[in-house]
């Protein structure tokens, strides 16, 4: 179970509106079916790599003790400096393999690296990480309500690497990866791989790699899929399916995960959504 900000599926849910099957294990009365609710769950999976750096350059050293305090007053005063970065300062975009329509791997680059990611601790020498997320995943998992109380959380499936195409481009795509690393322009900055290593070889090792180290990038789409089958939750026109109020405007709806990051596609849904009751209030 997981707690945080109440989704579309679990919101839904708890008000009787989805499978019936898991709103009657809730003790809830169904109010309206949709089978198809909280199903359809696509997010990003991105695994991190990491090296250590020769030199002192990295933010690793330089959001600690007096270098951190000298950062927070150049902050102050200027609104520069290592407090303005985002968590990804070059991208670069591949293809693991010709033939493919487009690009199905993103790199996230950033001279940092963790010692424990889960927790954002940075490692005590300098070090830097390149990202490796999966552009187009087609593995599918859930989010359902967990409990009939909406304050402890929901259940969550993401089903990551479930296909053989995702567990294959997260491969080579990783491959990749220590190929830009190793190339002579980095030799002035780079020490040595240390996650996953030089021992990471195979094809298994590799997978064993992603499956121990990978995460979500917090992208989350498609639980309330939108279209015109008996499948989906909402309508063209942003309704739920068999409801003629209730509107959803969010990451959701999308039937499958666009190419990049969601955000603009986000702001687009909303715009159309707001057009949309703009229109019929006239």
């Amino acid at each position: 179970m997981q707690p945080g900000p109440r989704k579309p599926p679990q919101l839904m849910e708890l008000s009787g509106i989805g499978n019936p099957q898991i709103i009657r294990e809730l003790g809830i009365e169904v109010r309206h079916a949709l089978p198809g609710l909280g199903e359809n769950y696509l997010d990003y999976f991105c695994t991190g790599m990491n090296w250590r750096v020769k030199q002192p350059v990295t933010l690793n050293e330089q959001t600690r003790g007096l270098q951190l305090a000298k950062a927070v007053m150049r902050y102050a005063v200027t609104r520069q400096g290592i407090l303005t970065l985002g968590p990804g300062l070059v991208h670069g975009f591949v293809r693991t393999r010709e033939g493919l329509a487009g690009t199905d791997v993103q790199y996230f680059f950033m001279h940092a690296s963790y010692a424990n990611a889960a927790e954002r601790i940075l490692d005590r020498y300098p070090g830097m990480t390149i990202g490796v997320t999966q552009l187009r995943p087609q593995s599918r998992g859930s989010i359902h309500a967990g409990t009939p109380d909406p304050y402890t959380g929901r259940v969550i499936r993401p089903n990551f690497l479930a296909a053989e195409e995702d567990r294959r481009a997260m491969v080579e795509g990783m491959k990749i990866a220590r190929q830009i690393f190793d190339q002579p322009a980095l030799d002035a900055f780079r020490e040595r791989e240390v996650s996953p290593g030089p021992d990471c070889r195979t094809d298994e090792d590799w997978l064993a790699f992603a499956r121990a180290n990978g995460q979500t990038i917090y992208h989350i789409c498609g639980t309330c899929r939108m279209g015109i089958d008996p499948g989906s939750v909402i309508d063209p026109n942003l309704r739920v399916n068999g409801i003629s109020n209730p509107r959803i405007a969010d990451a959701s709806i999308m039937p499958t995960i666009i190419s990049g990051n969601t955000q603009a596609a986000v702001f687009m849904i909303a715009e159309k959504g707001a057009d949309l009751i703009l229109s019929e209030a006239k």
